[in-house]
């Protein structure tokens, strides 16, 4: 399969919310994506997307899919303050909006590192602002991780192109700089 097979193929997504539910709960995704323990594998997981999710099945019910794995770690974490209703409902909204992009696998490893501490140890609290914090900087650390990949996908695009002489390469670009000469003459004589 090619790299344009992969990315044109959209993980099919269960046919109801229950069955999508019983198959991506946070718990069960602990287990599908457990080898997933870097931004690069995230992105080439195949999982559905936060997008894909919405279209398939509804904006509620993403934020209400997401606002799940919001109340799981509001219960794992030992805080003094964890977050309101509201607040995991707000926080869930914002997610939602902002990284649509961002696929099941991405959102398992996220979570994971929270409760792991590889974002800095949880004392206090936990809000808002921190777990939006927290997807920005997963959110920069796989832009990074896609831009490298992307980079090093061209530069083996170009190693498996044909290549040219230079003494060709050389004639076609002073053919066009000719045509294009010519060009500007003509338009110059027509005035």
């Amino acid at each position: 399969m090619t790299e344009i097979e992969k990315y044109e193929q959209k993980p099919a997504l269960p046919a109801t919310t229950k069955s999508f539910l019983a198959e991506f709960a946070p718990a069960q995704c602990l287990r599908v994506f457990q080898k997933v323990n870097t931004p690069a594998l995230a992105i080439t997981s195949m999982a559905p997307t936060l997008g894909n999710i919405r279209r398939e099945y509804s904006e509620d019910f993403l934020v209400a899919y997401v606002s799940v794995w919001i109340v799981n770690l509001n219960d794992f974490v030992n805080a003094l303050r964890k977050m309101l209703p509201q607040q995991i409902e707000e926080t869930a909204i914002l997610i939602v909006q902002e990284y649509p992009y961002l696929n099941l696998a991405d959102i398992n490893l996220v979570f994971r590192k929270i409760k792991k501490g590889e974002f800095g140890q949880l004392f206090a609290e936990i809000d808002g602002m921190k777990v939006l914090s927290w997807f920005e900087q997963y959110a920069q650390e796989r832009a990074r991780t896609a831009a490298d990949f992307s980079m090093s996908q061209s530069e083996q695009f170009k190693q498996d192109l044909p290549r040219t002489s230079d003494a060709v390469a050389i004639n076609k670009i002073k053919n066009r700089q000719a045509i294009g000469l010519h060009i500007q003459q003509q338009a110059k004589h027509q005035r």
